[in-house]
């Protein structure tokens, strides 16, 4: 009985020693105004500007099929634009334009549900239902750079492209995700 006493006693003195010691190096770590930092910045916290016509998140509720020349004025619509400001001169500035947190009903993983992105007017890349069946996210502009000092201007459209048979059960479905722009930046 007297060996388990001792253990005992052994045990809590040592867990006692050792947080004092933890409290001692902490105190002298705090008196000696000791601090980390990281220069985690780039030409004075840069960053490309981004404005959304109406907002980052895409919301959309599918209505009637559309043909390709109703798409400019009929399909859901998102605009964005993105501008490597002057204060990335001397950088080389890339960019990449992604749909993020998608979430789509069964329905729409159909080759007849578009998705299009436009770069000032010209189509970067149309993607179908079937390509996001089962992504959470998938990339719609791959990273490429951008000339600072100008505003490139982005155009997302969402429809259901008319093929002529019943498409009742994409009518009525839900989309749902975000555009995501990661910009890279390097002298």
């Amino acid at each position: 009985m007297e060996f388990k006493k001792m253990i005992i006693i052994l045990s809590i003195v040592a867990v006692a020693i050792i947080t004092c010691l933890f409290g001692v190096s902490y105190a002298y770590y705090s008196l000696t105004n000791a601090s980390t930092s990281f220069d985690t910045r780039v030409a004075g916290d840069a960053d490309v500007a981004v404005v959304y016509a109406q907002s980052q998140y895409v919301n959309i509720t599918t209505g009637i099929p559309i043909t390709e020349s109703q798409v400019p004025t009929k399909a859901g619509i998102s605009k964005f634009s993105a501008l490597a400001g002057s204060d990335l001169e001397g950088y080389e500035v890339a960019i990449e334009i992604a749909l993020v947190d998608i979430s789509l009903d069964t329905a729409l993983q159909s080759p007849d549900f578009k998705i299009q992105l436009l770069q000032d007017g010209s189509v970067v890349k149309t993607i179908t239902g079937e390509d996001i069946a089962n992504n959470s996210s998938i990339i719609l502009k791959d990273m490429s750079t951008i000339d600072v000092g100008k505003t490139y201007n982005f155009e997302l459209r969402i429809w259901i492209q008319e093929t002529g048979v019943s498409q009742n059960e994409l009518m009525g479905q839900s989309f749902t995700g975000r555009v995501e722009i990661s910009s890279s930046m390097k002298k």
